[in-house]
């Protein structure tokens, strides 16, 4: 019987991948250059192409907190039984393994709610450049920044999450008591 472990273990790292994968794509390649397309073609991608795009980057983001959620739980359960609070506190803040997974894991959660505002603002200004008011080129202008700057911010924290995540599988040691 396989462990439970390594179970979530497996979902939480291959959602991790392709999540991760989609939004430096998307955040780094396609949101910094939507403002240079010109207002029909930016219509129809937001009629065509987006919607399932950030349906698909939503659902592997759920999934990927969802499980590595689990898999934290699970730890932490496993090391409260054998020692309650006291372990799980020392765990999580006195070994490097804990610390990483824990920063690693709020980093991931900060970075994968950035992604809502990122695609609030692709609603906005799918809805600014539909309209045919001239005026909205300033709000267009400024939307653009913010997706910019959010998009950016959203990639490091994904970065920074995956090196914790991927320093606490593979280089340093488990806690074991």
């Amino acid at each position: 019987m396989v462990p439970i472990s390594i179970i979530l273990n497996e979902i939480h790292g291959f959602f991790a991948l392709i999540y991760f994968g989609s939004v430096m794509v998307f955040g780094i390649a396609v949101v910094p250059r939507i403002g240079k397309l010109s207002e029909g073609t930016v219509g129809e991608m937001a009629r065509i192409f987006f919607p399932p795009i950030l349906s698909f980057v939503e659902a592997t983001g759920m999934v990927t907190v969802v499980f590595g959620a689990g898999e934290f739980l699970h730890y932490l359960l496993g090391y409260y039984r054998l020692g309650g609070m006291k372990e799980v506190y020392g765990i999580i803040f006195g070994t490097t393994w804990g610390l990483s997974i824990l920063v690693g894991g709020i980093l991931g959660l900060i970075g994968f709610f950035i992604g809502f505002f990122i695609a609030h603002y692709l609603e906005r200004i799918f809805k600014l450049f539909r309209s045919l008011d001239p005026s909205t080129e300033v709000e267009i202008e400024m939307i653009q920044k913010r997706l910019n700057f959010l998009s950016i911010i959203g990639a490091v924290l994904l970065c920074i999450t995956v090196i914790l995540m991927i320093l606490a599988v593979s280089v340093l040691p488990l806690p074991l008591t």
